[in-house]
């Protein structure tokens, strides 16, 4: 029987998500290994000339540690079963005030951990950003094709790459492994995959490992969302709580 991995990530709009593991391999030109520790922690990109090697603090410890120059996992680095983890990196994203001249831009992360032989899919599941008032519930409409910002009319959007620049300055990132693409696979989605290109369709695939890919180690992904009013959307303080689902893929 295949077990079915899945994991589900809240982003509050205003912004969320669930958040470990990445797959542990080392190479030279005169070895290969799998799954071996280097010592009992550090930096998770030991190398020189001669190997490479990635590292944990071992089993006591707890929490993910980084900075510009190193990152380190506590716990070790590979489980003894599958493992697959959708984790929030940013919590809260605000649009600010929406008008009719510009688009208005932000950006949240996520980052999916994994260790499967097979790959996966994350999935958007939540309906756009609403305002709920006396009269009833306003839906800011979604595009639900690929295209580009237009101010002035009404539109809801997201994309998985960067830079963007909608002429307010670049907003946006590629999916980025961790720490390189040796040790994970995760890309952008088709229809998401296209700088200053957006799109939103409740149940759509966002991001996920290439066909035939396993799906080891982490990717960091972060999410471009652009919202345009049009003359007569109602006023109103609009907001989403953005439902991310990653699934295992067979």
């Amino acid at each position: 029987m295949m077990k079915r991995l899945w994991s589900v990530g809240f982003l509050t709009f205003f912004f969320v998500i669930f958040g470990g593991v990445a797959m542990a391999q080392y190479s030279s030109s005169n070895y290969k290994t799998n799954e071996v520790l280097f010592g009992a922690g550090g930096d998770t990109n030991q190398s020189s000339a001669n190997y490479k090697a990635s590292a944990s603090a071992g089993a006591l410890g707890v929490g993910r540690y980084n900075s510009n120059g190193y990152q380190v996992y506590s716990g070790f680095l590979t489980p003894n079963e599958p493992f697959l983890e959708l984790g929030i990196d940013t919590p809260v994203v605000s649009l600010g005030v929406l008008d009719t001249a510009s688009a208005k831009t932000g950006t949240a992360g996520f980052h999916v951990r994994a260790y499967i032989d097979s790959g996966y899919t994350v999935q958007t599941m939540s309906q756009p950003p609403s305002y709920t008032s006396g009269t009833g519930t306003y839906t800011l409409a979604a595009m639900t094709t690929l295209g580009s910002s237009v101010p002035g009319t009404e539109q809801f959007g997201i994309n998985m790459v960067g830079p963007n620049n909608l002429g307010a300055g670049n907003f946006g990132s590629n999916p980025s492994p961790q720490p390189d693409g040796t040790f994970a696979t995760g890309v952008a989605a088709t229809g998401y995959d296209t700088t200053n290109q957006f799109q939103y369709n409740v149940g759509d695939t966002i991001a996920q490992t290439p066909s035939g890919a396993s799906g080891w180690g982490e990717t960091d992904y972060t999410i471009s969302y652009i919202a345009n009013i049009k003359p007569l959307t109602p006023a109103g303080s609009y907001t989403m709580i953005h439902d991310l689902v990653v699934v295992a893929t067979y």
